[in-house]
């Protein structure tokens, strides 16, 4: 999306965690702040893949019906924001040498 002057982050990230798979609000709350928590450690590597001139909305939803501990969170949002991470990378422009 393109961006203008006045939006200073160039991500925008939302967490979710299903009522349906956790009744209890006290873990779909440990859970969305272990997913903040690994997403605010990590945010800095999505942010120099992106252009100056857009900028990336970003939902990140807990699937999973097991209560996860901050490393599998962290090993998750690690993975999910390098592999985003490489889809934005440009293309090199320089072919393959065989």
């Amino acid at each position: 999306m393109p961006r203008t002057g006045e939006q200073a982050m160039p991500v925008q990230a939302g967490f979710s965690v299903p009522k349906k798979k956790f009744r209890s609000s006290v873990k779909r709350h440990r859970i969305r702040r272990l997913l903040v928590e690994a997403w605010r450690h990590n945010k800095h590597t999505l942010y120099a893949a992106i252009p100056p001139d857009q900028q990336l909305h970003l939902f990140l939803i807990f699937t999973d019906t097991k209560l996860p501990d901050l490393a599998t969170v962290q090993a998750a949002v690690v993975t999910g924001t390098a592999k985003l991470a490489a889809m934005l990378q440009p293309p090199s422009a320089e072919p393959k040498q065989d």
